[in-house]
Parts: structure tokens; sequence; C-alpha cells
């Protein structure tokens, strides 16, 4: 896999002043103490992170110590994706366990500029699931799924979210500074910093639930632009970091030649570059250390050892790579770069779950978790009637050996799909004229320029290999009502939607 970060420690332990509760922790890990009937969960999601911009992926300069621990102690798969590089559609995925052209969603919603409010109406939400079978269910930080993110959605027993009637929607990412919430539907505000607000709040969720099994899904939104505002005690430690990223030359030029594609401006200016880089990294060390205090807060309270802590992003993020700032509406048409679809995904939990310490390299998918988290709660109703394209993770949890778990990798933005099988990728663009057929774009992820530069395309046997790959999977995770090929015809999801400025 492509390394997507701007930075990369080896996996090391966390802080030493955490050491008792480490050793604690680990003891419970090993033992395998008597658990409850039902797991435990916190989800806790970044909001465009790079994937390899921790240090237990391999970052040698940026500081997630809490973040290696949960790796140290779980299961870390090298080889996660998502979806779709976007963060409504990616969100939609994960609590369907779906594909953007079976739900709908496509791209970023925004209340303002949507045509709908029936986004996600008729799919069945992993929150639903988890209430049906006696979970209590809170969300603290990102929806962004569905429109209208202050109107508490089903399933969900506590609702902390984001409130754009009382602010811009640019407030829900401010890292600090007064930031307008939905507290279960009810209008409030705080100042400080949110990511802390944020893991406090779920903490509070947790020790209300009582005897009851809880699912918190802790939602930063970090580290999102903007590119500033984070606390300087954080940025000044990797300010000198980030100019020498920059004088290195990390982060490289668009290659505009390619007649590919074309950079949207959302690239910070030279002189802004190395500011911008400090304050994505500080911002990735803000989320470790919330991720800190929920794990000694579960370990203080008896909880690690019967919970489920899963670490993921909703996407990947180019951090000036091809000269691009964003994800796969970062340019135009949209893009699916390794750096944009790569995600960072950590699970650990109960020792009869999850075995721990292992790195797993098959092709897995963020949608994968939801049929995980069925099989987890034993809800084998709603495990019979899951449609999507997700694969259960529990026998890589538990450390057995998977022949051909799945051959190929896919995702989709808007009109764009891509297959990939580990060096050979393909990218098809469908036309607005569908009687034009798609333009096909290929990659040697082997190629030491990677997707710096389009690849002449491989044998025919490969080509079929893979166009017959995705044709056939997205004929099965498809819906005509809500495929990604028509696009021009489904509701608008924003006023910026790509597709409908330029087509090829």
């Amino acid at each position: 896999m492509t390394d997507g970060g701007v930075a990369g420690t080896l996996c090391g332990g966390r802080p030493a002043t955490f050491f008792k509760a480490c050793v604690l922790s680990a003891f419970l890990f090993v033992t395998g103490s008597l658990h409850a009937a039902k797991p435990n969960f916190v989800i806790i999601f970044t909001d465009d992170q790079g994937y390899g911009d921790l240090s237990c992926f391999g970052s040698k300069t940026i500081k997630t110590p809490n973040i290696d621990y949960i790796a140290e102690h779980g299961v870390r798969f090298d080889q996660a994706i998502s979806p779709t590089p976007v963060c409504s559609a990616a969100r939609a995925s994960f609590f369907t366990g779906r594909t953007a052209s079976q739900h709908g969603v496509h791209d970023f919603l925004s209340d303002a500029d949507s045509s709908t409010d029936q986004w996600l109406d008729g799919e069945t939400l992993l929150s639903e699931i988890l209430s049906d079978q006696g979970y209590r269910v809170g969300l603290f930080g990102k929806w962004h799924a569905t429109t209208k993110s202050w109107n508490p959605v089903r399933g969900f027993d506590r609702w902390l979210t984001y409130d754009e009637r009382q602010a811009d929607w640019v407030n829900q990412y401010l890292h600090s500074g007064t930031v307008y919430f939905s507290s279960d539907g009810q209008a409030i505000h705080y100042t400080g910093v949110q990511a802390r607000y944020l893991s406090e709040e779920a903490v509070r969720f947790i020790d209300s639930s009582g005897d009851d099994p809880f699912a918190a899904f802790v939602n930063f939104v970090e580290p999102h632009f903007p590119f500033e505002g984070l606390p300087d005690r954080l940025v000044e430690q990797y300010r000198a970091i980030a100019t020498d990223i920059v004088a290195a030359g990390d982060t490289s030029s668009f290659n505009s030649s390619a007649n590919v594609l074309t950079a949207q401006p959302n690239a910070p200016g030279v002189d802004t570059h190395a500011e911008t880089i400090a304050q994505y990294l500080a911002a990735v060390t803000l989320v470790d250390e919330q991720v800190g205090r929920l794990l000694d807060a579960l370990t203080g309270r008896g909880l690690l050892r019967n919970t489920v802590v899963i670490f993921t992003s909703d996407h990947g993020h180019l951090t000036g790579q091809y000269g691009l700032y964003g994800k796969g509406n970062a340019t135009v048409p949209q893009n699916l770069y390794q750096q944009s679809i790569n995600i960072p995904l950590i699970i650990s939990g109960p020792i009869e779950h999850v075995t721990p310490g292992q790195v797993r390299q098959e092709f897995v998918n963020l949608y994968d978790i939801f049929p995980t988290v069925l099989e987890l709660i034993g809800a084998g109703e709603a495990q019979a009637d899951y449609d999507g394209p997700g694969i259960s993770l529990m026998p890589l949890l538990k450390g057995r050996r998977m022949i051909r778990f799945r051959d190929f990798q896919f995702a989709e933005m808007g009109n764009a799909r891509m297959a990939h099988d580990g060096r050979w990728k393909l990218v098809r663009y469908y036309r607005k004229n569908s009687s034009l057929e798609p333009k096909e774009v290929w990659f040697d992820l082997s190629h030491p320029l990677g997707e710096r530069r389009p690849a002449p395309a491989p044998s025919e046997s490969q080509q079929e290999r893979l166009r017959t790959a995705l044709n056939d999977f997205f004929s099965t995770y498809e819906t005509d009502e809500h495929s990604g090929r028509r696009i021009w015809d489904l509701p608008r999801h924003n006023g910026m939607e790509i597709w409908r400025k330029k087509t090829f």
C-alpha cells in the first residue's frame, strides 16, 4: 500500500504516566477474564485521516502513542480502504454496510443546497440494529450522513452533533473556539477545544449506561481543515518538522500534462504550506490525546476487557501530494488516488473475539465493520437480511489464515469507479452522454512513480480481469435508483458537485 502520510516511529506503548493502567489492561486482554454476553463498543472516527499519519502505520515523526496502544493490543489492517473518498458518502456506507450506488449518498451533504431530506430513508442503520439488540447508543461529534444533523437520527439514545441552524457549516470544523451543537435536538454552544469536549461527553454517556451494553460513536473532526486554531503547544512541536518535510519535497507538483485531472484551488500558498502541515500533524496528535482519555476511562471503570475499540477514518487525505489538498472531490473530475481512499483501521477487544498483536494484509473495506459488529452482537436476523458487499472480519480478528479473502479492492466517487488487485489499478469515468464509451485510466501501483503518471494499459488478459471484476461487483452492489453511473439524474447533494461542472 502506498503511504499517504506526510510524516511517519515504530509502534510504541503509551506514555509512562499510563503504565499501571496499561499493565492492568494488558493482563485482562491476555487472561480473558469473564465477559458480559455482549461486548461494548467505542468506535472512533477521524475526519480526513491520512493512512500513514500514525506512528503504528509507519510515521517516523508524528506522535500517536495511544492509538499505537490499540494496535499493539488489537489488530492492525494495513490494506483498508474507504468505499467512497468523501465524508457523507463514506459515513453512509459505514452505517448501512452498503455502497454509495446502493444507498444513494455520493458526495458531502449540505442542508443549504440539498434538494431532498430523504437521505437514507428505507435503509437499516447500524445504530438501529444495536438499539434493537439492547444497546444504549450515543453519537458524539460529526454525523454528516444525512441532512439536518441537529435532529437525532434513528437508533441513538444520546445525540451530540452540529447545528447548522445556528452557524455556518464551517463552524463544525473549528478545532477550538465556539462551536454550535445539537444536544438531543436542543441548541447549545461550547467554547474550548472541541475534541476534548466530545471525549468528555462520551465518557459521561458511558457512565450513564449502567448495566446496559453501550455503543459510543466518537467522531472527531480532526484533522479536517481549517488547518488553523490547533493548540499551539501541539503545533509548535511540529513546525520545524513540517518545514523539513516541505523542503525535502515530500509533496509533489501536480502533472497537468497527463490530461487526466485538473486541480481545484484547495492548496495553501507556498508561504503557508509548512504551517498547514504542522497544524495537520497537531490535529492528529490532539485526537491521540483524546483516545488516551477514552482508554483511561474504560480501564479505570473496568470496562476495557469487555469493550471492542475500533479506530478508523471516513477516508484518506492529500496533503500536497500531486500538488493537491483534499480527497476525492479535490480534483475535476474526482480522483481515487490511494492517498484519498486508504484509511487506518485498528480493532481491539475481548480476548475471545480478538487475537492481539496482529498485522493483517487482507483487502478490507470500511463497510466490513457493519457485518463484523452484527456477528459480534449476535444479530442473526439482521445478518440474514444484509445485502451489502461487506465481509465479517471476525475470522481475521481471531487470527485465522484466510486464503483469497478478497482478490480486489473497489471504490467509487460519483461517476468514477475503481478496481485494483494490489498492482494494477483501473479508474473508469462514466460520461453524461451514455452513448459514449467510459474513459479509463490505468495505474501501476508497483511503479516508483506510483500514481504521478497514468501507466500504459497492462496486457489484454489483465485488462479483462479487472474490467470483469469491476463490472461484476457493481452490477451486484448497485441499484437503478442510486447508481453513480447516472449521477446527473440524482438529487443534488450540494452546490459544488464536480460531476455537474465538468465531465470527460
